[in-house]
């Protein structure tokens, strides 16, 4: 898939005129843009401290480098392993559940879905106001209310023990009964404990400030490629940085390499043509951006990882 889409990216590609674009970028907004990523992630840390502050008291400064070294490792590694590796590492130090911790991430990352579609769906009201796209926003941002209505009602009602049990049933049916006690007990433990990491769920004030927090990370984000945009001096409406945003999100679920190497660019490309910019400048601002990220993450998430005695290498083999 990665390859494929490099095929589309670079063909008919002027490269002259993409190392052209770095010759004049203005650097006092590459200085601007480190300040914003660094923000962004520590308010991530401090989103990511009320979510599962019931289990584990997560110093605020701990929360946001691990945050920080958790956004490195999803850009360094497949399958977004800095997700799992929050987990790991919140549940191997303070010795919590693993999955408990993995189901608050994932909550997070339910919140998330909500707040970019509430954004997308205003950037479309403001640049175009085309009835399929809004009406194809609409559709996006109610599955993710339903996820987070699913959730909800799963944590309240105990619904994990109740599908489990129509489970054991149904085994029971198809001649499986030897089996269904131990692969369905298997199925309910780590589903409860997945759940219990939902527990913000009985703290609406909490939920409230999760939610502001996390709207104001991703305008933070949104943020973070207009200073990219004014970095090349180029003369777009703002609200392309919305677009460029909400397609990466949707283009990082496609399969690929690590560094979302192919649907990273892919989606840039896409935004960027909504507002006539050539593809050239649209992958100068994405290997910009990408290398910004990566300086900035990477060298925060080294020190993190060497303060706490982890090898990256056997960290790889352990989420492997």
């Amino acid at each position: 898939m990665t390859f494929i889409m490099l095929y589309f990216v670079f063909s008919n590609t002027d490269f002259k005129e993409i190392f052209k674009q770095f010759k004049n970028i203005n650097y006092k907004y590459i200085a601007i843009l480190v300040c914003s990523i660094i923000t962004s992630l520590s308010l991530r840390g401090l989103c990511f401290k009320q979510l599962i502050y019931k289990s584990v008291n997560l110093p605020v400064i701990e929360s946001a480098l691990l945050c920080i070294t958790s956004s490195f490792l999803n850009i360094a590694l497949p399958a977004r392993a800095g997700d799992v590796f929050r987990a790991y590492f919140v549940g191997d130090k303070y010795k919590v559940s693993k999955m408990k911790v993995f189901g608050a991430v994932m909550l997070e990352r339910v919140f998330d879905m909500i707040d970019i579609g509430l954004l997308l769906l205003f950037a479309i009201s403001v640049y175009n106001r085309n009835a399929l796209a809004v009406k194809l926003c609409f559709v996006a941002f109610s599955v993710f209310i339903s996820c987070l209505i699913f959730i909800i009602l799963t944590y309240k009602y105990n619904n994990v023990d109740r599908i489990c049990n129509l489970l054991k049933k149904f085994l029971n049916k198809i001649h499986c009964s030897k089996f269904s006690d131990e692969i369905v007990g298997f199925i309910n433990k780590i589903c409860n404990s997945f759940c219990c990491g939902f527990e913000i769920i009985d703290f609406p004030k909490k939920i409230f400030f999760i939610f502001l927090t996390s709207m104001c990370i991703w305008i933070l984000e949104f943020f973070n490629y207009i200073c990219i945009i004014w970095a090349f001096n180029l003369s777009v409406h703002w609200s392309v940085s919305i677009f460029i945003s909400c397609f990466i999100v949707f283009a990082c679920l496609i399969p690929s390499t690590s560094i979302f190497v192919g649907p990273y660019q892919i989606a840039v490309i896409a935004a960027f043509s909504l507002y006539n910019v050539s593809k050239e400048s649209a992958l100068a601002v994405t290997v910009a951006e990408q290398v910004v990220v990566i300086l900035t993450t990477g060298i925060i998430s080294l020190l993190f990882l060497l303060k706490n005695n982890i090898s990256f290498l056997k960290l790889k083999n352990d989420i492997k």
